[in-house]
């Protein structure tokens, strides 16, 4: 099943997609179906990256051309988060999560709108309002079993820059 093929603007997909999460998002609906289908509805959401949307601004009357994102919003926070040294940036469903040696980085984090979770000894941030529905506390690793997980390899981005220098 395609999730998104009568999508026609960036505004459905994201809308749908956040209809589909409240219906099959396994922290709101128990099916033990859930899981797969959410894991497709993510595949299928991340595939929609780079699809171009015409839009009309209103108030010139201009036509543009828009690339849909999927992480919009991610990489800025990535961004300024991937030189701080030994620290663990890590992609857990759509939360950020930031682990290591965060205590000297309190300020820098806070200021991102992190929050520190001290159970889990770990920072996150996550997209929009989120409330969570379920009183059962996960642990970072439930966490990242049950929404997978993504770290970010500080080693590509120092390749890159690396690259973008010697060009």
């Amino acid at each position: 099943m395609n999730y998104f093929k009568d999508c026609q603007s960036i505004e459905e997909i994201k809308k749908r997609y956040r209809e589909l999460a409240k219906k099959y998002h396994p922290d709101h609906n128990r099916d033990t179906d859930t899981n797969k289908i959410m894991a497709e509805i993510n595949l299928q959401y991340e595939q929609q990256k780079g699809r171009k949307f015409t839009s009309v601004n209103h108030e010139t009357g201009k036509e543009y051309t828009t690339n849909f994102d999927p992480f919009d919003g991610y990489r800025e926070i990535i961004s300024k988060l991937i030189n701080i040294p030994n620290i663990v940036i890590e992609l857990c469903g759509s939360w950020l999560w930031i682990t290591g040696e965060t205590k000297p980085h309190k300020d820098i984090l806070k200021e991102l709108n992190f929050t520190f979770s001290g159970k889990k000894c770990a920072w996150y941030w996550k997209p929009g309002t989120y409330r969570k529905k379920s009183k059962k506390e996960l642990t970072i690793e439930e966490i990242r079993n049950l929404y997978g997980s993504n770290r970010v390899q500080r080693e590509d981005r120092e390749q890159e820059q690396r690259q973008a220098i010697a060009v």
